[in-house]
């Protein structure tokens, strides 16, 4: 049975203005008077669609929901304590989920289990549309997997750091995968483009086209690591000092996990598990590292020869990071890896010279 039985649809979502604001319900139950208030100062002409919710998955929130609600609107508004910005268009899964908010959940392993099957991959935030919102139904709300088109960065990023040439005869082994690619399809293809790069390109320039693939780390958060840095560097002279602040921040706000350790002037950045649980309670090393890997493309399939260079995807999220704090490039290694037959998938983070 194929994604598409299930009643997932692949959706186009485009650019749009919206008003919107950023709140932390406990629950979704709190959404409905939330939107409602959001609503009041809205000229109900100006509104152009239902309501939104984007959930951050990435988030210094602690407790509840990191989400931003919004309606669609014809033009800028300029009510105290609301938002007006426009929004880049989005390539979405999208399933209707029927019920009340309260089992959400169930429609959202649905969706991100089936995405999952297909190696589909998403960037750290989810978004629901409320199409009942103005009659005050709430049972049918629209989930959306927003889809990280792997393949089509990769092809560009081909195209950058090793010019058209090297593009087209690596994407000449065969058509990139699509949306409706089977898992398998997906997994021979990223195999066939790392054994391909192994042979074409250099290891820095393999690690700076793969690393540009990575989820998109969100910004606001690295927008955080650039501000305790720059504070930091104000207070005191030692540049590694101010990277040591960034590091005591990434330890106390809940937003990063475990923060990166440093030895002299690399940083050491150790995953944790994906499925903690899973992990714990592995009765194998097969469901073990299952349960650790985070990449729906070959966590089932870590034992059928993909080239470790396919880590650098893992190391493109650290990369954005440090190169967001410092403001400058940074090269990351992998240290250990799941594909090299490691425990763990562990990242050299190089401090820049010029640090």
């Amino acid at each position: 049975m194929s994604w598409q039985d299930t009643g997932i649809a692949e959706k186009h979502v485009a650019t749009m203005l919206a008003a919107t604001v950023r709140v932390t319900p406990g629950s979704r139950k709190e959404l409905p008077a939330m939107l409602d208030e959001l609503a009041r100062p809205i000229p109900r002409e100006v509104i152009s669609g239902p309501p939104f919710c984007i959930i951050r998955f990435v988030s210094s929130i602690s407790k509840g929901l990191d989400a931003e609600v919004g309606f669609p609107v014809r033009r800028a508004l300029e009510p105290e304590g609301i938002s007006t910005r426009r929004f880049p268009a989005l390539d979405v899964l999208s399933l209707v989920h029927k019920g009340p908010l309260e089992t959400l959940a169930e429609t959202y392993r649905t969706l991100y289990g089936a995405a999952a099957k297909q190696g589909l991959i998403s960037d750290e935030f989810a978004r629901e549309v409320y199409p009942g919102w103005k009659a005050g139904n709430w049972d049918r709300v629209e989930v959306q997997f927003v889809l990280h088109d792997w393949a089509a960065l990769f092809v560009k990023s081909l195209d950058d750091v090793l010019g058209p040439e090297a593009r087209d005869r690596l994407i000449g082994e065969g058509p990139a995968p699509t949306v409706t690619s089977t898992l398998d399809e997906r997994f021979r293809w990223v195999k066939a483009m790392m054994e391909q790069m192994d042979g074409l390109a250099s290891e820095e320039e393999t690690c700076d086209v793969v690393s540009h693939c990575a989820h998109v780390f969100p910004q606001e958060q690295v927008d955080k690591l650039r501000a305790v840095y720059e504070a930091a560097q104000v207070k005191s002279h030692d540049l590694l000092d101010a990277v040591d602040a960034v590091l005591r921040f990434m330890e106390e706000d809940p937003g990063w996990g475990s923060a990166p350790s440093r030895e002299g002037r690399v940083l050491y950045a150790t995953k944790a598990p994906r499925d903690a649980e899973g992990y714990a309670n592995a009765d194998t090393e097969a469901e073990r590292r299952r349960a650790y890997c985070f990449c729906p493309i070959i966590r089932n399939r870590l034992h059928q020869g993909m080239p470790p260079t396919f880590c650098n995807c893992g190391a493109g999220w650290y990369r954005q990071q440090w190169e967001g704090a410092f403001g400058m490039p940074v090269r990351v290694e992998i240290v250990k890896s799941l594909l090299r037959g490691d425990d763990v998938c562990q990242f050299g983070i190089q401090l820049p010279r010029d640090l």
